[in-house]
């Protein structure tokens, strides 16, 4: 048995600004309105091609390799639909729903959420798991839309989990009787300071993306939480066991096969090939477990002595090794079959025990889950690209080649460069970054169908 990777599927994040603050360019929502609309009767023609120069969101599936010279792509385009709460929803590639409010009174106050950003465990997979880089190109994205940082980021939806590997058929449906929960015990949980180090000095400011921890090390839970999983339920795929589902609501989990997901899921094939080239043959059963946390859950873990929930993205992605020591130590435990009257007697059965030490090591999406190493975002290139982007998109409007600017631009990202040498790696870069950007901007407008064009 061993542990393969663990970390934060999908995420949902809430973005806020201070009363006033949040504003829209001029323009934007009137060409989001024409979008949505034309994308009712056809999903084709409601794509908001140029969104990078708005909301500049790396792409991590493109312009990434161990070869790749500086940082993933941005996002060129998004498709933009209805949804409840929100005027509309950009949709990236089905990896990244950014829902987005209108510019009025409610909105601009500084309780109401003006942005919701939903990444999907697809999208965090090939960011490697990365999620305080994640939100932080949400913030700056968002930044760059609005003009302003946002003044909080707030956790609505989390979900943990980590794969290990078992030997084939480890876990079937007589295993559902060897999981116990808090309802067998009494008593509140509380993380003492010593189980996560000495208490560190409050917060002093930082905005939504310091790395202050909270003044006190520690996590308590509502006693209610002491009865554990109300409901639960197997499932089977075809005569094999698939699957539990623990509780549900705020808080539930689920344990099952991502071998038996991978035969009818692509992304799940590529995951688990990701973790053979990472981990060499997988001669088992990959099996998951994770914990969905929604707000309503998260405002109820409460850090003593502090006083404050784990909703706000620093407090919670700080007590993530906290939340999983609780969850996987308290509310649900897979037991070994000792033989005992009562299974909450037995020891914890050694695959659990396994699945403990996930998130114990200090960094939180650690498990060497995708092949390419992370390579930092340099946010001077990225302006520029989205300078590219926008350019291009008004000189193909009007008509005009770009035969003429291609020279222009190669030498405005050499001037980035720091040195003779930087300039040198800057000039490749613009110059395979303006190529790039025809090829997309071109074929949009129809002038090269080899590309897409009509």
């Amino acid at each position: 048995m061993r542990l393969l990777g663990y970390g934060i599927d999908t995420l949902v994040v809430n973005l806020y600004w201070d009363t006033g603050a949040y504003n829209l360019p001029e323009g934007l929502e009137s060409t989001l309105d024409n979008l949505k609309e034309l994308g009712r009767d056809d999903p084709d023609a409601g794509v908001f091609w140029g969104v990078d120069a708005y909301l500049p969101l790396p792409n991590p599936l493109r312009g990434w390799s161990s070869c790749s010279e500086i940082e993933p792509e941005l996002f060129q385009s998004a498709s933009v639909h209805s949804v409840r709460h929100y005027r509309w929803l950009l949709d990236f590639a089905g990896l990244v729903f950014w829902r987005l409010s209108s510019v009025k009174e409610t909105t601009r106050r500084a309780s109401f959420p003006a942005m919701r950003v939903e990444f999907t465990g697809r999208y965090l997979m090939y960011a490697r798991r990365r999620a305080d880089e994640v939100v932080r190109w949400a913030v700056e994205a968002a930044t760059n839309l609005v003009g302003v940082r946002p003044s909080r980021v707030q956790v609505s939806r989390a979900d943990l989990f980590c794969d290990v590997e078992v030997p084939p058929g480890y876990f079937g449906l007589e295993s559902l009787n060897r999981f116990t929960s808090r309802s067998r015990a009494r008593g509140l949980y509380a993380v003492e300071p010593a189980a996560l180090g000495e208490a560190q000095a409050p917060a002093t400011g930082g905005g939504p993306m310091s790395i202050t921890p909270p003044a006190t090390s520690g996590l308590r839970v509502p006693e209610s939480w002491a009865e554990g999983p109300g409901h639960l339920s197997a499932h089977l795929r075809g005569r094999d066991w698939s699957g539990f589902t623990f509780g549900r609501g705020p808080l539930h989990a689920r344990v099952y096969s991502k071998t038996i997901e991978a035969k009818s899921k692509p992304g799940a094939r590529a995951l688990l090939e990701v973790y053979a080239q990472e981990h060499g043959p997988i001669q088992g059963e990959v099996v998951r477990v994770e914990f969905q946390l929604t707000t309503e859950a998260l405002a109820e873990m409460v850090v003593p002595g502090d006083g404050s929930d784990v909703r706000d993205w620093d407090t919670f992605l700080w007590a993530v090794p906290a939340i999983w020591r609780y969850l996987t130590g308290e509310w649900l435990q897979y037991r070994a079959d000792g033989g005992h009257k009562h299974m909450r007697h037995n020891e914890l059965d050694e695959v659990w025990k396994l699945v403990q030490s996930a998130f114990q090591s200090g960094e939180v999406g650690s498990g060497g889950i995708v092949r390419h190493a992370w390579k930092a975002v340099v946010d001077p290139v990225m302006l520029a690209k989205q300078a590219l982007g926008a350019y291009l998109s008004a000189l193909v409007a009007v008509g005009k080649v770009v035969d003429r600017v291609r020279g222009v631009w190669v030498r405005l990202f050499r001037e980035l460069g720091l040195d003779e040498e930087g300039e040198k790696v800057l000039a490749k870069v613009g110059y395979w970054a303006v190529r790039k950007a025809e090829k997309v901007k071109l074929a949009r407008f129809g002038m090269m169908p080899e590309f897409g064009g009509v």
